[in-house]
């Protein structure tokens, strides 16, 4: 008898320890997280899974969509001025693959923890250069003199022989789990666009240049050059250089639904 009240009250201490550990999550100022901490140092990341292809992304929900721009004093009298960007470190990036080519850009989105789901969109394209610059202000004696330097750096993260595609994805995914880690899975849509005015302007470049080594004098010496730029009336060209609406942009898309999967986590730093 005494085995049984003695089970029976630690059972009751458990059921009581795990109600009050549940009572606390999503607390007034956690937002339905167990700590406001985790979302803030957090870096979500997803796998996406997609026809003839795959990627991932990864996004930290409190992270500037453009540059920043850090100065401080140096040695001297000096300063100095770096303009900063997180695309493509940990906390905004997309890496995507499709059909042999690469694609490299931004990440950005939101989790709900009320309502357990995740938002993210991407933008990514096919040839991409990432540059960076710092600025330095030096003053010599009695600040009468002074000098200033200014140092660029360029880096080619993908590069796909200028064909210039552009991928974007959208996925909303169902949190699935909280602990020990927050995971979610869900689905989407990547849709890839091509640039169509590109390789007619391409073969219009070519036919001009095939045409200038065509050309001769009349009899009188003079040059007619209107039927060299007929192009410029062209249904096609005028097509391809006006700006279409959504719905034609659709239209010569592709779009594929897309399977989604990742989870939340912890780093360090960047290496």
């Amino acid at each position: 008898m005494t085995k049984k009240k003695l089970f029976s009250v630690l059972a009751g201490l458990a059921l009581l320890s795990g109600s009050q550990a549940f009572a606390w999550v999503g607390g007034p100022f956690d937002g339905g997280d167990y700590s406001a901490t985790l979302d803030n140092e957090g870096v979500y990341q997803a796998s996406l899974r997609y026809k003839n292809g795959s990627g991932y992304a990864q996004w930290a929900n409190n992270v500037d969509l453009g540059p920043s721009v850090a100065s401080g004093a140096t040695g001297g009298g000096g300063s100095t001025t770096t303009s900063n960007s997180t695309v493509g470190s940990y906390l905004n990036r997309s890496v995507l693959y499709y059909k042999g080519i690469a694609f490299f850009g931004t990440a950005s989105g939101m989790v709900d923890m009320d309502r357990r789901e995740v938002t993210c969109v991407t933008n990514s394209q096919s040839e991409v250069t990432l540059s960076d610059q710092a600025s330095t202000n030096t003053q010599g004696s009695f600040f009468l003199f002074g000098s200033s330097n200014t140092v660029n750096s360029s880096t080619s993260v993908v590069n796909n022989g200028g064909r210039g595609f552009v991928a974007n994805t959208n996925f909303v995914a169902k949190i699935t789990k909280t602990y020990p880690e927050l995971r979610f899975s869900g689905t989407g849509k990547i849709t890839l666009i091509s640039p169509d005015a590109q390789p007619i302007i391409s073969g219009l470049a070519q036919q001009i240049a095939e045409s200038l080594s065509d050309i001769q004098a009349g009899d009188d010496g003079t040059v007619d050059f209107g039927a060299l730029f007929d192009f410029l009336s062209d249904p096609d060209f005028l097509a391809a250089i006006t700006p279409k609406n959504i719905d034609q942009v659709q239209e010569n898309a592709e779009t594929y639904k897309m399977n989604v999967y990742g989870n939340r986590r912890f780093f360090l730093g960047s290496r």
